[in-house]
């Protein structure tokens, strides 16, 4: 009876050695918990007139910056902040007083806040769409070849909306590039004698996203 039971104990042991382990393991999972990815682009913005500071801004194209943060909620998709900014050259024409120019040369910041929505992911090659929404700001408007401030000094801010398209390559589990071109509309406050008050935007970037942490689950 001894031996027998020294048997069955025997044959249990590795058994139940084996289910603790994979028990222990499906407990946890090395999904990220979060995403953050930093990249730059080439962005254009079209020309508007802001009725504040009686001027008008016919801007060039230049780099800029983007970060963003995101929270993965299931099947590829994601959702978070992104944030971008860049110093853009422009031809400034009007102003007040001394902070006024006619069709000079200058430069501005141009900077977004945005919500974002994300959908694509997976190993290799894979299609990313971005659905974007927040507000644009415009500050520091300055002469290029003095320095001179122009405008009021206040920052402008415009609402906007964006979709992006394009793909991204998986490096890793965690680490994919991506690169995507950007569409998107301002919507800016309408000057008399002007029917439109809306204004093109576009960016073309490239960039890096990052897997944080990782998501525990349950049995």
């Amino acid at each position: 009876m001894t031996r027998r039971l020294v048997l069955v104990l025997a044959f249990l042991l590795p058994v139940t050695e084996t289910a603790d382990a994979q028990i222990i393991r499906s407990s946890r999972s090395n999904a990220p918990i979060g995403f953050v990815s930093l990249g730059i682009g080439w962005f254009q913005q079209q020309g508007l007139c802001n009725e504040a500071s009686n001027s008008c801004w016919d801007f060039g194209s230049g780099p800029q910056w983007r970060a963003t943060v995101e929270l993965p909620v299931g099947n590829g998709a994601s959702f978070g902040v992104a944030g971008t900014m860049g110093r853009m050259p422009l031809t400034y024409d009007g102003g007040v007083g001394t902070a006024s120019c006619g069709q000079c040369d200058a430069d501005a910041n141009i900077s977004q806040i945005l919500a974002l929505f994300r959908i694509g992911g997976g190993s290799g090659f894979h299609q990313v769409i971005d659905l974007s929404a927040g507000v644009t700001l415009f500050s520091n408007f300055r002469r290029s070849d003095s320095g001179t401030r122009l405008g009021d000094g206040k920052m402008v801010q415009n609402y906007n909306f964006s979709i992006g398209y394009g793909f991204g390559y998986s490096l890793s589990p965690r680490t994919s590039i991506q690169l995507v071109q950007d569409y998107g509309l301002l919507i800016h406050g309408r000057v008399p004698g002007s029917s439109d008050n809306t204004a093109q935007q576009s960016s073309t970037r490239i960039g890096v996203r990052l897997g944080l942490g990782e998501r525990g689950r349950g049995f």
